[in-house]
Formats: C-alpha cells, structure tokens, sequence
C-alpha cells in the first residue's frame, strides 16, 4: 500500500483516484461498507482506489489534552488497510489553514485541485469543514460542479445494545469490557501493539513473569483481566495468555498498562515489537491484601483461560 503524506503537488499519477473519506479509526464493519463500495466504484472506472483521512484525527487535533481514543495504531491499520485491499493511503494534514477552510475551499483545494479526484464515497452522516458546515448535501453539489461524484452510504448494523456499528460505540463496548461485542463489530478481535518493556519484575517473583506494554493513545478498556492471544514479532503463531489491564492497585501503581502472562513460554521478548487480541473478559481489577493472594487469583485466571483455549491446566 502507498501512503501519501500530503495533498499539495501530487504527480498525475496520484491523481484520479476514487476515494473512501473518513476518519477510519477502527476500520470496523461500517467503514469496510465504504470501503467496498469506493473499490467497486473504481473498478467500474477503472481508476485506482484509495482512502483519504485526516492526520492528526482531528479531535486530537482540537482536543489535544482529550484521555487517549483511538482503536488501533498507524501499524495495525496499515496492516488492516492492506488486507482490505487498499491501494493507497492519503493522509491530509490536519493544520490550522485546514481547520479554517469552509466546505466550498475543502473540496475546491484538497479534493478537485489537490488530490484530483473522480469520485468520493463517505458515510451518509459525513460533515467537514470549518464548524463543520458541510455535509452531504453540500458535498454533492459543490463535486458535481467540479466533475467529482459522490456517493454516501447508510450506517451498517443496528445493535440491540450498542446501536450502529461505529468507532464511538466500539469505545464504548471496550470501556464496558464487552470484548465481544467490540470484536463483532471491528469482525476482528480488539488489538493492541507495542513494544515490550522491562518493567519492575515482579510477576517472575510469583511465578508469573509478565510482557509489558503501554496503551499509548488507544482506549483504555475497562480495568481487568482478559484472555488474550498473543504475536510476537517475525511470527505468525497467536500465543495464548491471561492479561492485565489497568494501574496495578496492589502494588500502588498509577499508570495504566497492559500485562500479559504467556502460558507455557518462558523466553526474553524485551525490546520486540508485539499484538495482543482481547478474547474475552475475565473479572474486574481487584486490590489484593498480599502478593499471596494475587498469586492465587492470577493461577485461578491462568486455568479458566486454559479452559476457554481448551487447553491442559498444566
């Protein structure tokens, strides 16, 4: 996949595009509806296909002391974005000059004169532009005057709980726990990716020795213990394991982090680049008296990940 980082002075042969435009955190079953229709789109005119975001996202950008938000990092979503079969990434400078132009200076700088478009897919509740003054309406009226269609697609799913399938109802399943539900709506289990570091050591202590990682700017989910899988680096096995996630109440911690006991593995992975799925919810964070006692819950949470993996307790 070709990744462009800028709108201004493209090449002819980064023009003409058909693009899916959004924010696309998640690239959850709604954003992969767009998707699918720019690439059928682009196949009918036989034009390349490729996806336009915002870089910062712009809450971030207008938000920037906002608690972290995002679903997945720039490495999985350009993994992600490749299986979709993407061509090409066109990441947008989110700037000031950008934030300051109204939906008429938007299409007419950064659609038609920049990237040079044929034809934009976006959500039927897509709005841009200063105060967001666009919408829909206004971006089909200002493309065809400039020779660019659009197409705005309805919302995918209806949840009973959660309502449509989207980045902000993802959110909100992950901060309940509800791994589940999250994973049905991305159709693939929540990840988180990092770099494992070395931390204070003390699950080796109660026989649990731990991978450490930070969250970054994801969401944080709900505190707890999870079954998880994980990937290292340079493999395709999918390991499975018991995490933690929150801020370590037992021992006084105060950020939060994700720590993960492998099972049945027993090898150095500082310094490498790792995934985490979540699989399912476990229990809730809990303080613990001693360190007895958390290691006797955390053997309890190591057989009923065993189970759910149909593995020997071991």
């Amino acid at each position: 996949m070709k990744t462009l980082t800028t709108y201004t002075g493209l090449s002819k042969e980064d023009q003409g595009a058909v693009i899916a435009l959004g924010n696309f955190d998640g690239l959850h079953r709604g954003h992969q509806a767009v998707i699918k229709a720019a690439q059928d789109i682009a196949r009918e005119m036989k034009a390349p296909m490729g996806i336009g975001l915002f870089r910062p996202h712009p809450y971030r950008f207008f938000k920037p002391d906002a608690a972290p938000f995002r679903l997945m990092s720039a490495t999985v979503r350009a993994e992600i974005m490749a299986e979709l079969g993407v061509g090409c990434l066109y990441e947008i400078p989110f700037t000031t000059n950008l934030r300051d132009m109204d939906d008429t200076e938007f299409v007419e700088q950064v659609l038609h004169h920049g990237l040079g478009i044929r034809h934009v897919v976006v959500g039927e509740d897509y709005g841009f532009g200063r105060n967001r003054c666009g919408n829909v309406e206004s971006l089909t009226r200002l493309g065809a005057a400039r020779g660019i269609g659009v197409t705005a697609m309805p919302a995918v799913g209806l949840h009973e709980r959660y309502g449509k399938y989207g980045s902000t109802e993802i959110r909100k399943a992950l901060q309940a726990g509800d791994v589940f539900h999250a994973h049905h709506m991305l159709s693939r289990p929540w990840r988180v990716d990092g770099i494992v570091k070395e931390g204070e050591k003390r699950g080796r202590t109660i026989n649990f020795p731990t991978a450490n990682l930070d969250f970054g700017d994801l969401v944080r989910p709900k505190f707890g213990v999870y079954c998880v899988e994980m990937r290292l680096e340079g493999e395709e096995t999918w390991r499975p394991g018991v995490a933690n996630t929150g801020s370590r109440p037992t021992v006084d911690g105060k950020e939060a982090r994700l720590e993960v006991h492998l099972l049945d593995f027993d090898r150095d992975i500082y310094g490498q680049h790792v995934d985490v799925r979540f699989r399912s919810f476990i229990r809730p964070e809990i303080k613990f008296e001693n360190f007895e006692a958390l290691k006797e819950q955390i053997a309890n949470d190591a057989i009923g990940v065993r189970a759910i993996f149909g593995l020997p307790r071991g």
